[in-house]
């Protein structure tokens, strides 16, 4: 009886429960990097911590020189070029740090609901 027990016990051991699978990205959700710049420019002014951008290894005062294939000149088209990929999605940014290039490649997360609120448009004649 004891030898039974003892194979019942060691076969309990080695039980596992399913690991269920990572659920699937959303295919409406957009990229995300996490960074700031500063205004006007391509100068990254943060880099928030835990976020793809800090993860793959860019810093504040990096200049962002090229997205992929881009080569921006206004911020709004790195947004712009980020949010066509989905999240998951590994795009190569290259920035100036100092007098040197360098190349990251960067996973894409998930953009924050937050940044997507839409504000009431102002026309210029409803201005007081």
């Amino acid at each position: 009886m004891s030898g039974i027990s003892t194979c019942v016990l060691a076969s309990l051991m080695f039980i596992r429960a399913p690991i269920p699978p990572e659920p699937a990205l959303d295919p409406l959700a957009r990229g995300y990097m996490g960074i700031e710049v500063q205004r006007d420019s391509l100068v990254i002014e943060r880099v928030e911590p835990g976020q793809p951008a800090f993860k793959a290894g860019l810093r504040q005062h990096d200049v962002i020189v090229r997205v992929g294939k881009l080569e921006p000149q206004l911020f709004q088209q790195v947004i712009t070029h980020v949010c066509s990929f989905r999240p998951g999605a590994v795009i190569e940014i290259e920035v100036q740090r100092g007098n040197q290039r360098k190349v990251f490649q960067v996973k894409l997360g998930c953009r924050p609901p937050e940044l997507d609120l839409s504000y009431p448009v102002i026309e210029p004649h409803e201005i007081p």
